[in-house]
């Protein structure tokens, strides 16, 4: 009974992760109000969680903010460029339905393949810029180079985000209960499942710059 207790045990390390979580998901919340900040504290959550995957964080709250300012231009700059290229792309969308025949089909075939390289960025691009160094132009297209070379680590990350997106707007209960998850520690362990997946894929380079 004592091990099973001890601060070595499984069950320790697990509830002291969920703790973490917990922590990670409030601070970020906080760190997301101003809206201009969306960019920097996602980028601080995924540093954290990247460091907390290869157990090398320390104080998560201390990593985050210390992130957060290190990386605050940059990340607010890609945020902006994430922002006005999605509502584009939205826009794009939304405007096919106006069109029709053989112009309708060239612009659908545009706005998928534009709507593919925004996803394969938008899946990485925060990861990346949490754990490398590198000028915004490089980052974004290398996100797009690590997106559509991995295309299965790709999906799987559009997969696990889009059910939960499904969940919420599939109705007043499902958005009530997708409201409390959220708000209790679910975007950061959105983002640490997403950080599992994307470990994997980084790890490749890491080991082929070696």
């Amino acid at each position: 009974m004592g091990q099973l207790f001890s601060l070595e045990s499984p069950i320790s390390h697990v509830l002291a992760r969920i703790v973490d979580i917990f922590i990670l998901n409030l601070v970020f919340i906080i760190s997301c109000l101003p809206i201009i900040t969306i960019g920097a504290s996602t980028n601080a959550l995924y540093s954290v969680l990247m460091k907390m995957i290869k157990n090398e964080e320390k104080s998560i709250v201390k990593s985050f903010f210390i992130s957060f300012k290190a990386n605050f231009f940059k990340s607010t700059i890609i945020w902006m460029i994430t922002v006005l290229i999605g509502a584009i792309i939205l826009l794009d969308f939304l405007f096919l339905g106006h069109l029709s025949g053989l112009i309708r089909f060239l612009f659908t075939g545009m706005a998928i393949i534009f709507g593919f390289v925004f996803l394969c960025v938008t899946a990485f691009i925060f990861p990346y810029t949490a754990r490398y160094e590198d000028t915004i132009k490089k980052s974004i297209l290398n996100s797009l180079l690590i997106g559509t070379s991995n295309v299965p680590s790709l999906l799987a990350i559009l997969l696990m985000n889009s059910i939960f997106v499904f969940i919420i707007l599939s109705s007043n209960l499902g958005f009530l209960s997708g409201l409390y998850f959220v708000t209790f520690g679910g975007f950061a362990l959105l983002a640490y499942l997403n950080a599992l997946i994307i470990s994997k894929v980084f790890s490749k380079y890491e080991v082929f710059n070696r």
